[in-house]
């Protein structure tokens, strides 16, 4: 039974063919709007829910113990000890609890950041916050709009690029990368967090901002994958940029994720006329954009730190998040595990589309079961676990944790 009113049904179905070219990240805006449709569904009738937003932001594994510190997470040099094969059920509400979290929260109604068992208010929404030199950068999402802003230790501003992207940072935190436009043409910013290496900033031709230049992550030490629009049809060309040369990535309709540790992409290659898409693993360097293997049944997400694997998600993502999750082996996209969302009857339940890398072999996920939020820790040993850390838990009609973590 569904029991999404028809005015709903009807906008998300246009939304969906509007949007059929591309799949875009779920922003904060996102978050607010999902949790204001939850309360009004509620109003009309009991068990409907919507998935808030999952925004990958903060570098995996950033461990704070006062602001600014970090650890860093080391890529696995072996595979987890114990991996399971077949299905894992995921029942937030019946999970063992842990009250421990090395992936930073942000919660965009207080606003407030969430790390290391503390909860720090912030003087305002954030999109993005990752730590850089002495303070930190963040993103703020005005309906849509992004811009990056260099802050001191206290979230003061320093300096700030109006007409920008989102962040894209690195696994282990020592790299973030960004897009801005000067009034004349787009750059791609790479920078290091400790401020060790010169800023490197590669010019794309010149052109309005309407041929808006995302950031999708790092494919080297030296190289960021990005994404260009083409203001005539919504279009996007993936580029791979090094600071100096622009190099294009064929093969994708919409990349979405790629690994510095093993030099690949991953995204959605088509689109299929029943809403659903296939997506790819692509070499950055690859010139023919022909992947090794690729799928009809994910979409993919996100890489582990040291690149074994990669997440797999529905193969087409609304508001609701996904109804599936699994891990597969990003070198051949075998599934290694698969994980079963369990819920109230009559109800959305989803895993939002946005995931971290706790560390090699954990994932930190959230998800929506009727009108409350989860935050997850998922193993590859088959284990789940509800994250009760301060800040975590929020009240049924509060659906606004953004996880900070790329």
């Amino acid at each position: 039974m569904n029991d999404t009113s028809l005015e709903d049904q009807v906008h998300d179905a246009l939304q969906l063919a509007a949007d059929s070219h591309q799949r875009s990240p779920l922003t904060v805006g996102d978050v607010r709007t999902r949790a204001r449709r939850i309360r009004r569904r509620r109003t009309i009738t009991a068990g409907a829910a919507i998935a808030a937003a999952l925004a990958i932001t903060v570098p995996v594994g950033l461990s704070l113990s006062g602001l600014g510190q970090r650890s860093g997470v080391q890529p696995a040099t072996q595979p987890p000890t114990t991996v399971i094969t077949g299905t894992v059920r995921i029942d937030p509400r019946s999970a063992p609890t842990s009250d421990t979290l090395a992936v930073p929260l942000l919660d965009v109604d207080t606003p407030s950041l969430i790390a290391d068992g503390e909860v720090t208010e912030l003087p305002e929404t954030y999109d993005q916050l990752t730590p850089y030199l002495d303070g930190w950068i963040g993103v703020v999402n005005n309906e849509g709009a992004y811009s990056v802003r260099q802050l001191d230790a206290d979230f003061q501003v320093v300096d700030e690029a109006v007409t920008a992207s989102r962040l894209a940072v690195s696994a282990d935190g020592s790299r973030m990368a960004w897009a801005e436009h000067d009034s004349t043409r787009w750059y791609v910013v790479d920078v290091t967090a400790d401020g060790s290496r010169e800023e490197r900033r590669t010019p794309l031709p010149e052109g309005p901002v309407e041929a808006k230049v995302d950031v999708v992550g790092f494919a080297s030490d030296t190289e960021v994958v990005v994404t260009q629009t083409d203001p005539a049809d919504g279009a996007l060309t993936t580029l791979r940029v090094d600071g100096s040369t622009v190099t294009p990535v064929p093969g994708f309709v919409r990349p979405w994720t790629a690994s510095s540790a093993t030099g690949v992409v991953a995204g959605v290659t088509r689109v299929l006329d029943d809403l659903s898409s296939c997506s790819a693993v692509i070499d950055a360097q690859t010139r023919t954009g022909t992947p090794p293997w690729a799928t009809c049944d994910y979409t993919l997400a996100a890489f582990s730190p040291d690149g074994r694997y990669v997440v797999g998600l529905a193969s087409y993502l609304d508001g609701n998040g996904s109804p599936t999750l699994a891990v597969l082996d990003a070198a051949t996209g075998e599934a290694v595990i698969d994980y079963e969302l369990i819920g109230p009857r009559n109800s959305i339940v989803g895993i939002n589309d946005r995931v971290a890398w706790e560390d090699a072999d954990t994932l930190i996920v959230t998800m929506v079961s009727r009108d409350r939020q989860f935050v997850l820790r998922l193993g590859l040993d088959g284990t789940v676990e509800r994250i009760t850390a301060p800040g975590t838990e929020l009240e049924p009609d509060r659906i606004s944790l953004v996880v900070a973590a790329n």
